[in-house]
């Protein structure tokens, strides 16, 4: 399953319209589940709270108005408007980390920031530095996910990073856990995408000048805008075909046309998980409540992971992956509740629509998709189970399952809240939770002078989702974070010491 939200607007003016695609999170906002990304740094020494201040006031407020403008309701819409009282002391905090000031009270507070939402009648954003975090600070940055999507958020995370002194090496580019496209269907993707914003963009002024009519109508006149826009996604994959099998002669031509095959076949069989039952049934199962958990574990070398990928003809997505799903079997085993062996979990993975880019839009917004892959569990062995994500994850990357849905996935944001918000849930319902994998700096990176030692970060879940696992590397070590609800997993540190364990085997 594909959500996809793009951001083509300029900034301008003290009030701004905020796009559907942008809107939708505040209305996805609810106090079991917040719409907001949490992401949390930590340094070797401590961050000096006046040269942190001057850099977010350069690098964050200069670059991005976003981050002093409020969400505000104009009429029927929402709107960004400029903060006339804003105050950077109300966002950047800092303090003190509670005594003894380790991992375990790092992750504690943490946790406590998950379960509160962020003020309304503010920007929504927040930065509390702590310090005395094993003799260095921490940083935990929260952001609603209205600002832009956590991709980006990530980016805007980097920005404020510097090379330690010494290291050349480049940045690793940022992307979401799920396959990159291949380059052919790339030309498909963008065509699709203009041709469902222009669909949009129609549809809703239509919807506007319907609703001043009468509010029944705005209803109505949604449905054909979701036919529509969901046709547009086809025409742009057709479109793409063609314009790729022409432009390089017969061989090419019969070479696409035999993929193309594949390619359909993939792509159903993901259009058919998508409208299918939910395979989050009877794990985890129920009402969340409000408290929330963060943890993660050690770090594992990088170098580890790769290798294993090279050995076995794999990726070090796929080998991350793997790992995860290896963890959950071993989770479920210890709790009495595995699943009949073979079986599947569907989790959201969000994917990037476009490459690192170090010159972000000034108004950021959202250009991500959400993808909705299977985890296979009750593999007996690691080997299996690498064996099955690598086949997955190809039949992903290897369809036009993002196209076939991105209509349905645009007219989401466009439609009204009465169609939107219910076929939001029930795609959120698709899945135990999200999934996410963010390469970060490959060279050691300092934040206002403090070497940086490690990051990680959750995207928010969504209806009853009960947890959001992460997979972060950087500097050459590869952390695993799981974020869950309290109420529905409160051993959150099980699934850590799984991981591990499931890492020291295949080790050996």
């Amino acid at each position: 399953m594909v959500m996809v939200v793009r951001n083509t607007r300029k900034t301008a003016g003290p009030h701004r319209r905020m796009p559907a695609q942008d809107s939708l999170w505040l209305h996805l906002d609810r106090p079991e589940n917040l719409m907001v990304v949490t992401s949390v740094l930590w340094t070797r020494t401590p961050v000096d709270p006046a040269r942190l201040r001057s850099v977010v006031s350069d690098r964050l407020l200069a670059r991005y108005p976003v981050y002093f403008q409020r969400a505000v309701r104009r009429g029927r819409r929402l709107a960004w408007e400029t903060d006339p009282g804003f105050d950077l002391g109300k966002h950047l905090v800092v303090r003190d980390l509670p005594e003894p000031a380790d991992q375990a009270a790092l992750q504690e507070f943490v946790a406590a920031r998950r379960s509160e939402p962020l003020d309304p009648k503010s920007p929504l954003w927040t930065i509390d530095l702590l310090q005395g975090y094993r003799g260095g600070s921490a940083l935990v940055c929260r952001t609603h996910h209205s600002m832009a999507d956590g991709i980006r958020l990530t980016q805007v995370l980097f920005s404020l990073l510097d090379r330690a002194e010494g290291e050349t090496a480049p940045h690793a580019k940022v992307g979401g856990a799920g396959p990159n496209r291949e380059a052919v269907a790339q030309p498909v993707v963008r065509f699709g995408a203009a041709m469902l914003r222009a669909l949009g963009d129609t549809g809703a002024k239509v919807q506007r000048q319907a609703a001043r009519v009468h509010p029944v109508l705005e209803t109505a006149v949604a449905l054909p805008v979701l036919g529509a826009t969901a046709a547009a996604g086809a025409t742009g994959a057709a479109a793409g075909f063609l314009t790729s099998a022409l432009s390089g002669g017969p061989r090419r031509a019969a070479d696409l046309v035999a993929g193309a095959a594949t390619t359909l076949w993939h792509s159903a069989t993901g259009t058919g998980e998508l409208l299918g039952p939910s395979t989050a049934t009877g794990l985890w199962d129920g009402e969340p409540g409000v408290e929330k958990t963060a943890v993660w574990g050690e770090p594992i070398p990088l170098h580890a992971l790769a290798r294993v990928g090279h050995d076995t003809g794999t990726t070090l997505n796929d080998v991350c992956t793997a790992l995860v799903a290896g963890a959950l079997d071993r989770y479920f085993a210890a709790h009495g509740t595995a699943r009949p062996d073979p079986s599947d979990l569907g989790w959201l993975i969000p994917v990037s629509l476009s490459s690192f880019d170090d010159e972000l839009p000034a108004d950021l917004g959202n250009h991500f998709s959400l993808v909705l892959a299977q985890l296979p569990l009750g593999r007996r062995t690691f080997a299996e189970r690498l064996a099955e994500v690598h086949r997955r994850v190809a039949r992903i990357r290897d369809s036009y399952e993002p196209v076939l849905t991105f209509g349905m996935q645009y007219a989401i944001a466009q439609s009204p809240a009465v169609l939107g918000l219910p076929a939001s849930r029930f795609f959120a319902g698709k899945a135990v939770g999200v999934l996410t994998n963010v390469p970060g700096p490959r060279a050691p990176m300092t934040l206002a002078g403090a070497p940086v030692e490690g990051i990680v970060g959750w995207a928010p879940c969504s209806g009853r989702q009960a947890i959001t696992i992460c997979i972060f590397s950087y500097a050459g070590e590869v952390r695993f974070g799981f974020g869950t609800d309290r109420k529905l997993i409160p051993d959150p540190e099980a699934l850590v010491d799984a991981l591990a364990a499931e890492f020291a085997e295949v080790a050996r």
